[in-house]
């Protein structure tokens, strides 16, 4: 009976231990739209993150997608066809994330992550 009753108590423990780091893991996120405030500390972050290289980052940045690609302008052929060279660097990629009640912003190619001070973002 006693044995019955500390392995209830051992499955309830783990149960709840990984109810507990499941919530805490980063999942996608994104932003509600009219999300100025949010967009402009975005802004700065990628900017810090690229040297203070200021970077054009759309309106809606987050509001569709939880990824942020940054990457050169493609050259136009004369005809309006987009023109991809193979020797141009990769494109850098952002990510939104929620951890907890945290949205933070990562790079991906770095693993670099910054706590963001917005708590708008939500599960993707």
């Amino acid at each position: 009976m006693i044995s019955k009753i500390l392995l209830f108590v051992a499955l309830l423990t783990s149960g709840l231990s990984a109810c507990t780091l499941k919530a805490h893991q980063p999942i996608p996120a994104i932003l509600p739209d009219n999300s100025s405030e949010a967009r402009i500390e975005i802004v700065d972050v990628v900017s810090k993150a690229l040297g203070d290289k200021k970077v054009p980052i759309a309106q809606d940045v987050f509001q569709e997608s939880s990824r942020l690609l940054l990457g050169p302008k493609p050259l136009v052929a004369p005809n309006g066809t987009p023109v991809y060279d193979a020797s141009s660097p990769p494109a850098l990629v952002f990510e939104l994330i929620k951890q907890g009640e945290s949205c933070l912003l990562r790079r991906l190619d770095t693993m670099q992550t910054w706590s963001l001070k917005t708590t708008l973002c939500f599960k993707r």
